[in-house]
């Protein structure tokens, strides 16, 4: 993708009108081009300003366009003829039809009136329903709230800030749910500002066991490591040492592991070791478990 087509699709972006495909391509030409960065800076703020000046059309309108309406119908409509002229009109049955028209537009304009009078409209949306939202989009504000764009059957951009319902529910399921895998690690930093939080640090265990993106795994490990002591956390951090393809997070695995010295880790270690293929991790378990004066083992 180069900075043309970027900057041609950067409104289609903002909309989530483009395929996940496209999306990925232009967020990577993106932050590889500043211009383009510089672009979009400018592409968004130009759609919150009109957003800022959205214009709702007064209830009246339609009620004036029905009178309107049916005032040119009764101006341009023609002289009746005798009912022995009409009958001698070729397929003149089809006129009948066309008074029966008009009123049912009256009707129409009428019954549309009524629904979009003084404080009538569509109910709102209630919020606490059960997730069936898309987070497409999200930006923190210097102020610390976050505009959260969530594609519904139409968008709409809350703002708040992550202890604030319904935000703090979206981010918990943009980290699980997003398809987008730079969305998901915005949304992992954001969360692992406050891993203290039960729900936040169940999503960031989750994250880390399941994403599929090293990078976003990666991330979520460092919103673990102040809680490598706790329980739920070294259970886990243990499977990814047993099953996580990446060399790299197991090896920060085994750091952050011990940091609690165990008799349980050591027989752990001394598996991965029969069991690592990778001279690094090889190397840093070996060196674990010299700390902890225990057996190699074989290997």
């Amino acid at each position: 993708m180069n900075c043309e087509t970027v900057k041609r699709d950067l409104s289609l972006f903002l909309y989530g009108e483009l395929t996940l495909e496209e999306e990925q391509a232009l967020q990577d030409h993106v932050e590889a081009c500043p211009a383009c960065r510089q672009a979009l800076e400018a592409e968004k703020l130009l759609h919150q300003a009109l957003d800022e000046r959205e214009l709702e059309p007064p209830a009246t309108l339609l009620v004036r366009c029905r009178q309107d309406l049916s005032r040119r119908l009764q101006s341009g409509a023609p002289a009746r003829p005798g009912w022995l002229a009409w009958l001698r009109q070729p397929l003149g049955w089809q006129t009948i039809f066309k008074p029966v028209g008009a009123v049912a537009l009256v009707a129409l304009g009428f019954v549309a009136a009524r629904w979009t009078g003084p404080g009538a409209g569509p109910p709102a949306m209630p919020l606490g329903e059960p997730m069936t939202s898309q987070v497409r989009y999200l930006e923190p504000d210097p102020s610390g709230n976050l505009r959260i764009v969530v594609e519904e059957t139409r968008q709409r951009v809350l703002s708040g800030r992550l202890d604030e319902e319904p935000i703090r529910q979206l981010l918990l399921a943009a980290a699980r749910e997003a398809r987008d895998p730079g969305l998901r690690g915005e949304t992992v930093d954001i969360l692992r500002a406050q891993p203290e939080a039960a729900d936040v640090r169940r999503a960031l265990l989750a994250t880390f066991e399941h994403d599929p993106n090293d990078g976003v795994r990666l991330k979520a490990l460092e919103g673990l490591k102040s809680f490598a002591t706790e329980p739920d956390v070294r259970s886990t951090l243990v499977r990814s040492l047993l099953v996580d393809e990446n060399p790299g997070i197991r090896i920060q695995a085994i750091d952050l592991l011990i940091q609690k010295r165990e008799d349980a880790l050591v027989g752990v270690l001394q598996e991965l070791m029969q069991r690592e293929s990778n001279n690094y991790v090889r190397l840093r378990c070996q060196r674990a478990l010299q700390e902890m004066n225990a057996s190699v083992g074989t290997f």
